[in-house]
């Protein structure tokens, strides 16, 4: 199968769940279709960067810049697992987990998409990467390994602003109203956080990289 075919299978698998999950989930996670599109923008980016020349080099400054912003929506999947208290799994007599269709169904659908887009943009955003890497001056150096501990960087940064100050990358288009809440985060606990998420990146990226050892 080629790369031009991954992408649409990719592409379909997306706009359909998007669509199921916006029409059919309407409880308390609802929020799965929006979070998901804003985790599949930086993939669909991703393949436009790969795949595209671009005749000016402003435009794939411009489009690099859309992706990094809208990055860390895909690994901020993840943390919703979290939400998955919502469902009270323990049954309240026994302690023991419930067998409830309606429970495994919602834990799929969290779970699932988290580690899919997690995946398939802790790929994608190497390929950027290298793309980005050519561009830069220095014939021949290594800019990889400094620009993947950026990206991770920003990337956890924009989790927590994601997961605490519950701001989107939408947002961005009033900066009058999240210049304060920006200004005001920085902590030891925020540092901590980001530190642990970037630890979660690098794990993410060491078993792509030894899944493409083991298969070679």
């Amino acid at each position: 199968m080629t790369s031009r075919q991954w992408r649409w299978i990719i592409r379909i698998f997306y706009w359909l769940y998007i669509l199921a999950t916006a029409w059919f989930v309407q409880d308390a996670f609802s929020f799965l279709a929006f979070n998901t599109l804003l985790g599949y923008i930086p993939i669909e980016l991703s393949f436009w960067l790969q795949h595209h020349s671009f005749r000016w080099s402003l435009v794939f400054w411009l489009v690099s810049l859309i992706w990094l912003l809208f990055y860390p929506n895909a690994p901020y999947l993840l943390t919703d697992f979290f939400h998955l208290a919502l469902l009270h799994p323990y049954a309240p007599l026994t302690g023991l987990l419930r067998n409830s269709l309606p429970l495994w169904t919602h834990f799929l659908l969290l779970v699932g998409i988290g580690i899919i887009t997690a995946a398939i943009a802790q790929v994608q955003a190497e390929h950027v990467l290298q793309q980005v890497s050519a561009r830069l001056p220095g014939k021949g150096a290594n800019w990889l390994p400094w620009l993947r501990l950026v990206l991770y960087t920003l990337t956890g940064i924009g989790i927590y602003i994601g997961r605490f100050l519950r701001l989107h990358t939408v947002y961005l288009l009033t900066p009058t109203l999240i210049w304060g809440p920006l200004s005001q985060m920085w902590s030891w606990h925020m540092m901590g956080f980001v530190v642990l998420m970037m630890g979660l990146q690098y794990l993410l990226w060491a078993v792509w990289q030894f899944s493409r050892q083991a298969t070679n």
